[in-house]
């Protein structure tokens, strides 16, 4: 994994955390829903995310900055 693609990781992480942050101090079940439904989100797109940077660019990952 580039040093990009664990920084992008590191960033969905705390992402993540912070929704679980809020979840866990929300005063209603309707924002709990809320910021558990982000973080069920956020959670995909970084399965996707991982998943796409594992298959690398030969397997449909992005173009690098050379090829645009």
């Amino acid at each position: 994994m580039s040093e990009l693609e664990a920084f992008t990781v590191r960033g969905h992480q705390k992402i993540v955390e912070h929704y679980r942050q809020l979840r866990d101090s929300a005063k209603s079940d309707a924002e709990r829903e809320r910021f558990q439904k982000l973080m069920d989100e956020e959670e995909i797109l970084l399965g996707r995310f991982t998943e796409a940077a594992s298959a690398g660019p030969s397997r449909g990952g992005t173009a690098s900055h050379a090829e645009r």
